[in-house]
């Protein structure tokens, strides 16, 4: 297999590429994800793809299933918005502006059985929670 040198910018924006290894040379040891707002994301891209959304502030990985059953972009996330060194505290919007169902069924997998926030927290004019039967969401 003949190995090629990728250096700055001198790769094709259409370049595509599997890597079953990957070296640092440089001193600072980073890895650059591609970089756009929401409204450039591919077209047809493939799952397990990866990269920054410029528009979000957020890294996000092309899904077979978002929990809707249909394929996505979803967050690569840390496990929502904290505070404090470690995440000691962890925080949640007083607002829901969007329908939302917890349970297994409906997100496809067991994980979404059981759910919890913080309160008080307002569901917005003509949105909904919905709660499987059998399963739970909590506001503390």
């Amino acid at each position: 297999m003949a190995v090629t040198r990728i250096s700055d910018n001198q790769i094709d924006t259409g370049t595509s590429a599997v890597l079953s290894a990957l070296s640092f040379l440089s001193s600072n040891n980073v890895f650059r994800l591609p970089v756009g707002a929401t409204g450039d994301r591919p077209t047809s891209p493939s799952v397990g793809t990866l990269r920054f959304n410029s528009t979000n502030d957020n890294a996000e990985v092309y899904v077979a299933d978002v929990g809707t059953g249909s394929a996505g972009w979803t967050e690569v996330a840390g496990g929502g918005p904290s505070l404090g060194e470690d995440s000691v505290i962890r925080t949640n919007k007083d607002s829901i502006g969007e329908n939302l169902t917890v349970g297994p069924t409906a997100n496809g997998d067991a994980k979404f059985t059981n759910g919890f926030s913080v309160g008080p927290i307002q569901i917005d004019t003509n949105q909904t929670v919905t709660i499987e039967a059998d399963s739970v969401w909590s506001i503390i």
